[in-house]
């Protein structure tokens, strides 16, 4: 039995049939040059990764994609638990995460120019900058709305603070520290991406304006569809993790 909210390979498959079909169907309406085909598509992609100059942008991309990966998920896990944790620290730091996701974050492009110039270090914090924010906030809330019955049984348990976190907190929060995790996941790519278009010399987002630049359709396309099934393939992953431990 599979976990509640996947769906079957099959469904998956005639889905991703139907998608690749449109896609034709629209090709052809439209033109190759403006709209190539899947398997055009497919053969670029190939073409792409066999260029050396390519590689390098793709690796930098993922070096960078790591690191605001990690910053995000490690700070904004200690983040939540101290806001969480610690009422006055939530009420008073807390606010700023929030604004910060309602906040178009390419308008703070000109301030992480300012901190970090041009390079690999400034999409590092635009990725840090998208993917951050969700995991202190749903973290906090998870810790917050955390069943009080389990502070009384540690009592009565007499557990120490790391038996409580251990047995107690960590298994109660996992499911929704996890969904935090996804949201991340994509997040962080995002941010990443848009940093390498704004902010840096190298990359598949700087990549992927000059193709633009220069009205590369089959290089856009094959890009665009580069990082769909990346981020498709690691989001249902994390998915299924989630439905699994909530199952």
């Amino acid at each position: 039995m599979r976990p509640p909210g996947l769906a079957s390979w099959s469904d998956t498959g005639i889905v991703i049939l139907i998608g690749l079909l449109i896609w034709q169907l629209v090709s052809m309406a439209v033109g190759a040059h403006t709209l190539p085909p899947p398997l055009a598509t497919a053969q670029h992609i190939l073409e792409l990764a066999a260029q050396p100059g390519f590689r390098r942008d793709l690796g930098s991309t993922a070096t960078a994609y790591a690191m605001a990966l990690a910053i995000g998920m490690t700070g904004g896990l200690v983040l939540g638990v101290l806001f969480g944790g610690w009422r006055l620290i939530g009420q008073t730091f807390e606010p700023s995460m929030h604004l910060l996701v309602a906040t178009p974050k390419v308008t703070l492009y000109p301030v992480i120019l300012l901190l970090f110039g041009l390079g690999d270090a400034a999409k590092v914090a635009f990725g840090v900058l998208h993917g951050l924010p969700p995991v202190v906030i749903i973290t906090a809330a998870a810790i917050r709305n955390l069943n009080p019955i389990y502070a009384r049984s540690a009592r009565t348990l007499r557990l120490t603070p790391s038996d409580f976190a251990w047995r107690l907190l960590i298994p109660a929060v996992t499911p929704e520290v996890l969904g935090a995790f996804r949201i991340c996941f994509a997040q962080a790519l995002l941010g990443v991406l848009v940093g390498e278009m704004f902010a840096s010399t190298n990359g598949i987002g700087h990549r992927l304006m000059a193709s633009i630049g220069v009205d590369d359709n089959p290089t856009i396309l094959a890009i665009v569809v580069l990082v769909f099934l990346f981020a498709g393939c690691g989001s249902v992953a994390l998915l299924a993790i989630t439905a699994h431990r909530k199952s």
